[in-house]
C-alpha cells in the first residue's frame, strides 16, 4: 500500500510539472493553483517517507524557505517570473538538499540551452541565415554546457563520482557550473541586445524538465 501510495504521489508531480512546462511554453505563465497543488503534496510525501518532524521536515521547510528567498531576487531584478519562483519554493519541499542542488544545476543548463535556441531562431529570422549567428560566442556556451552534463551525468568517471557523492563538493561544482554558464550566457545575452533581440528564458520549462529528470529513478524505481 506505502509503494503505491508513493507512486502515486509521483505520478501526481509528474503530470503537475509537465502541465506547468506545457503552460509555461505556450503563455510565459503558470497557474497559482499547480504550484499550490505542488506544495500541498509535500507533507503527503514526507509522512509516505517517514520523515520524522523535527529534524527531517523542519530542515525541509527551512531549505524551501531559503531556495524560496534566494529566487524572489531574481524576480525582483526580473530575470524569473512569479510562478517560476513559486514552482522552486514548492519543489523545494519534495527535494533533500543533494537532489535539489543537482536540479538547480540542470536547470540552469536547460535555461541557458533553451535562451540559446530561442536568441538563435530570432537572430537567424532577423538576419537570414544560421552563418550569422555569432558563433564565437555560442560555441563556448555550448562547449560548457555539454562538459557539465558530462560531468553531471558521469557515472564511470571516478572523479566525478567522488565528488558528486560529497554535499559540499557538490555544491562547489554546482556553483562553479552555474556561475561559469552564466558569464556565458550575459555575455551571448549583450550580443544578442545589440541586434535587438531581447533573451527571454522559459524557466518553467526548464525547472519543469530539470526536476523530472532528476525524479526519474524514484518515478522509476517505484515500477521495479
Amino acid at each position: 500500500m506505502g509503494d503505491v501510495f508513493l507512486t502515486l504521489l509521483l505520478g501526481a508531480l509528474g503530470l503537475l510539472l509537465v502541465s506547468a512546462g506545457i503552460e509555461d511554453a505556450r503563455s510565459r505563465n503558470i497557474a497559482n493553483w499547480k504550484n499550490a497543488a505542488i506544495a500541498l503534496l509535500a507533507p503527503a510525501w514526507w509522512w509516505a517517507n517517514g520523515l520524522a518532524l523535527w529534524p527531517d521536515v523542519a530542515t525541509q521547510i527551512g531549505v524551501a524557505s531559503i531556495v524560496f528567498i534566494f529566487f524572489i531576487g531574481a524576480f525582483a531584478i526580473g530575470q524569473m517570473g512569479g510562478g517560476d519562483v513559486k514552482m522552486l519554493g514548492a519543489l523545494a519541499l519534495w527535494l533533500p538538499v543533494q537532489p535539489l542542488i543537482y536540479m538547480l544545476v540542470l536547470m540552469s543548463l536547460v535555461g541557458g540551452a533553451l535562451t540559446i535556441v530561442m536568441v538563435a531562431d530570432r537572430w537567424t529570422q532577423l538576419s537570414g541565415g544560421l552563418r550569422k549567428l555569432p558563433w564565437r560566442t555560442i560555441a563556448p556556451i555550448l562547449a560548457a554546457a555539454a562538459a557539465a552534463v558530462a560531468l553531471v551525468y558521469s557515472s564511470r568517471l571516478s572523479v566525478a563520482r567522488a565528488l558528486l557523492g560529497q554535499p559540499i563538493a557538490t555544491a562547489i561544482v554546482a556553483m562553479a557550473l552555474v556561475t561559469g554558464l552564466g558569464v556565458l550566457l550575459l555575455v551571448g545575452a549583450r550580443a544578442a541586445r545589440k541586434r535587438g533581440i531581447v533573451p527571454e528564458t522559459p524557466y518553467g520549462v526548464a525547472i519543469a524538465i530539470s526536476a523530472l529528470l532528476v525524479l526519474r529513478e524514484p518515478i522509476l524505481n517505484q515500477f521495479t
